[in-house]
């Protein structure tokens, strides 16, 4: 075990003397090596020529100056940088630190210094032998990612800004077609047909039968148009919340399709609106989608809160599909690329998994506060 008896400078010095042999080689690594007493300043032992390339200073202007590294080290990295210095210095570790540094003439450089300490065949500390390495090309390199970086993450948010609004906007002309349609379309089909009912019933019996056609006609548009009412917005998802509202619109859809449907929800607390909607909406496309082209007979989904979103997995037993060949969306629908996009802009995330004759299954997550890309460029001590 090494004893933390330091060399003297005078008897660093006198240690070093045998290596002259290799200061050819060393001089010719692209980068400052330096050897520095283990004392409190670190007074240099010795420096390299690059020192002048790096940071404009001589080997005899370094090596005069025993408080020159601190004084060139920039004003808001020296303490950290000293203080890491310390506590290598007492526990005799490696050390590794990314920091700024002034040249002569007063331009900033970083630099990257690594360092080890130096034992004699006895385990006393002799010195520290280490590299200082310009890496301003590289935080350069590493600032301008990190801005580019920053103007992504504001498009991603002004996009997702974009598509909230947009869902929002839908939303609202949804609300206002289907109040328009019920509050009047179907009320005025609604007196049609029983002004209908009533002038077939003064009729003689089996007198103009193509009365009736018309009025059962009329009660089927309204039927119609009640759907239709529910498929632009359900008053269960502002009512009674997301799973009443998935419930209602599988039991519309099983009725149809013909199959049985079951409904986990594991959800600790109802999603804020928006988020609400666009799980409802991307289910709704999803479970139309089954009804239209599966064929299954048991359809299952199942909702909770997974991180900082909402999770939802729909999975069904029907004929399943190519999911390679499932790029073009059906008419009249989104599409599976419509419905990843529509999650993925959101900030979530999207997949379906699916094999010919085995069912299919969907699965996707909305954040209920959208992401951030993480930042990039810390400083590294």
């Amino acid at each position: 075990m090494s004893v933390r008896q330091p060399y003297s400078v005078e008897e660093a010095r006198s240690y070093l003397g045998t290596t002259d042999a290799y200061r050819e080689v060393v001089e010719g690594v692209p980068a400052i090596t330096y050897i520095d007493a283990d004392d409190e300043l670190n007074t240099p032992l010795y420096i390299s020529p690059q020192i002048e390339v790096v940071l404009g200073y001589t080997t005899d202007e370094w090596m005069a100056d025993p408080a020159l590294w601190t004084k060139s080290i920039h004003p808001e990295d020296r303490d950290w940088v000293l203080d890491e210095n310390i506590r290598h210095t007492d526990e005799m570790g490696p050390y590794r630190a990314e920091y700024r540094m002034f040249t002569k003439n007063g331009e900033t450089v970083w630099v990257r210094d690594e360092a080890v300490v130096v034992h004699d065949s006895a385990g006393r500390p002799v010195c520290w032998r280490g590299m200082l390495i310009d890496v301003s090309e590289l935080k350069a390199t590493e600032e301008r990612l990190r801005r580019s970086l920053d103007m992504l993450r504001h498009a991603m948010s002004e996009r997702r800004m974009l598509l909230r609004r947009l869902e929002d906007a839908g939303e609202q002309e949804r609300r206002r077609i289907a109040a328009d349609i019920h509050d009047d379309s179907i009320q005025v089909m609604a007196s049609v047909s029983l002004r209908l009912q009533a002038l077939y019933s003064d009729l003689p019996e089996g007198r103009f039968p193509a009365m009736d056609e018309i009025r059962q006609m009329v009660d089927q548009a309204i039927d119609r148009l009640r759907h239709l009412v529910f498929e632009l917005r359900p008053p269960a998802l502002d009512s009674r919340g997301l799973t009443a509202a998935l419930r209602q619109y599988l039991e519309r859809s099983g009725a149809e399709a013909g199959f049985d449907f079951r409904v986990e929800d594991h959800l600790e607390v109802e999603p804020p609106p928006d988020v609400r909607t666009l799980t409802y909406r991307i289910c709704q496309e999803a479970i139309a989608n089954v009804r239209k082209h599966s064929g299954a007979r048991l359809v299952e989904i199942g909702l909770a809160m997974k991180g900082a979103g909402v999770s939802v997995r729909i999975k069904d037993d029907g004929e399943g599909f190519d999911p390679v060949s499932a790029d073009d969306p059906v008419p009249g629908h989104m599409g599976l690329i419509a419905m990843r996009e529509r999650a993925e802009m959101s900030g979530g995330t999207f997949a379906v998994t699916s094999v010919p004759g085995q069912g299919t299954t969907v699965e996707f997550w909305l954040p209920i506060e959208a992401p951030a890309p993480p930042m990039v460029g810390s400083r590294e001590g």
